[in-house]
């Protein structure tokens, strides 16, 4: 298979794509929206809502579809589900047909944002691998850029059909990645199908790192044993915990309610404040390819913490331009913080989640870390206008301030260093039960006391 890792990134990036535009292509018509349809607060909220909690769906049914189905066609499935939500909503469906069409493309969404990163991490060489997972997250930020400069250009025309279902475009190019790659090697020797995973491998370019075993079993311990055994509880409440600070840190609340958030610091119309929305759009992506070479550069660790140091010091800058009338510096605010978390907490839940659970329990811990990250995305979607409205916007954001700050604190004390580790002897240390910090490199293990 020539460059396969070529055809797993042009996979990663599609899917990517899909993601960042379905979740915020709504933010740049909302108010076109609210006046089509007469929405109140309530039910603006809950239109943006409804996409996020099909993603929670799709994020629970991707555990038990990918480990019944392998990881292809779980893809496979959600790219057609896709390309039905999208090309309905292009017609400009009524506001039921809207409602039905973003929670099918939800569906989709949550079933990419598990099945991704893990046929990423399970396809991809040892050290490429934290770079290629990464690589999803690049690939949303140029989705959510897209969705806004979409809007942007559209504005004047009022064409939110488009707009909302522009989708199709990435959905018919991901289609295209899936009938060149194989399953994943892992996924086939799993279940015992060790010819086929190793030809798999071999069309991967992993043959150098591979290795089979043909005459070994199954793991003898089930997964819901192995739920209890090692430092799989630890794994599974630390990555669980990494995308429930992804989400309260504030980044779902400024992605779905930018233009809005951009009114309210006093950016006086509507095509200026879609215009900041851009280039706040355009920041993510610029800052996220840093984070594609610096995953595997600098390591998981030092983006964390520094990333959620700089995240502190942004919104700290939104909230004094909240209450200074300063719109330009709760722009400059937003800049810095979209930088820090474009190289952290936006792409390392995901790196870490695919690298840290054992292989007989990477489809259950990874789907249900995702789900826990759509539950705490659909609470921000859902309530953020409501938040802004009984506490102001400053008030919002120094809660999301306290989450940065809470995320600081977790990198420091138990954040493991995993960069060009296999991952293999990645699983070795988590059932043998090492503490959180040394699941990784011994060099960036904890003290004694902090174990």
């Amino acid at each position: 298979m020539p460059n396969p890792t070529l055809w797993i990134a042009f996979l990663v990036s599609c899917a990517g794509v899909l993601f960042g535009y379905g979740i915020t292509s709504i933010a740049g018509v909302l108010d076109t929206l609210s006046d089509v349809f007469a929405l109140t607060l309530l039910e603006t909220q809950f239109l943006v809502f409804i996409l996020v909690a099909g993603c929670f769906a799709g994020a629970v049914m991707a555990g038990p579809l990918s480990l019944r189905w392998g990881r292809r066609p779980t893809m496979a499935v959600a790219t057609l589900a896709s390309a039905c939500a999208y090309a309905f909503l292009l017609t400009a469906p009524t506001l039921t047909g809207l409602t039905v069409a973003r929670a099918l493309a939800g569906i989709t969404i949550g079933l990419y944002s598990m099945v991704i990163p893990m046929y990423a991490a399970e396809t991809a060489r040892a050290s490429q691998r934290g770079a290629m997972v990464a690589l999803f997250q690049l690939a949303i930020t140029g989705g959510i850029l897209l969705s806004y400069g979409l809007a942007l250009w559209l504005d004047a025309s009022g064409q939110w059909s488009l707009v909302l279902g522009a989708g199709l475009a990435p959905t018919a190019l991901a289609a295209l990645g899936l009938t060149v790659l194989p399953e994943s090697p892992r996924w086939l020797a799993a279940r015992g199908r060790h010819v086929q995973a190793s030809a798999s491998a071999m069309r991967l370019g992993l043959a150098g790192e591979w290795r089979t075993l043909p005459d070994s079993p199954l793991p003898a311990t089930p997964p819901a044993g192995l739920l209890r055994q090692g430092r799989v509880p630890g794994v599974l409440a630390l990555c669980s915990t990494l995308f429930i600070l992804q989400n309260l840190s504030g980044i779902d609340a400024i992605l779905y309610y930018a233009p809005r958030i951009f009114g309210d610091l006093g950016f006086s119309s509507s095509a200026a404040a879609l215009g900041a929305t851009f280039g706040l759009g355009l920041t993510n992506f610029i800052a996220t390819f840093a984070s594609v070479a610096l995953v595997d550069h600098l390591g998981r660790r030092r983006l964390w913490i520094g990333g959620s140091a700089a995240m502190v010091v942004g919104l700290a800058a939104v909230i004094i331009a909240a209450h200074g009338d300063s719109p330009w510096l709760g722009l400059a605010g937003l800049c810095v913080y979209i930088l820090a978390f474009a190289v952290s907490l936006g792409p390392l839940p995901y790196v870490l989640m695919s690298e840290l659970f054992p292989s007989a329990l990477r489809e259950q811990g990874i789907a249900l870390a995702s789900a826990v990250s759509w539950l705490f995305n659909a609470l921000i979607a859902l309530t953020f206008l409501s938040i802004v409205e009984a506490m102001s916007l400053s008030g919002a954001m120094l809660l999301f301030l306290g989450v940065c700050l809470a995320s600081l604190l977790l990198g420091i004390r138990l954040l493991p260093e995993t960069r060009h580790m296999p991952l293999e002897a990645i699983e070795s240390r988590v059932l043998a039960g090492l503490p959180l910090r040394e699941l990784g490199h011994p060099r960036h293990a904890a003290s004694p006391a902090d174990t």
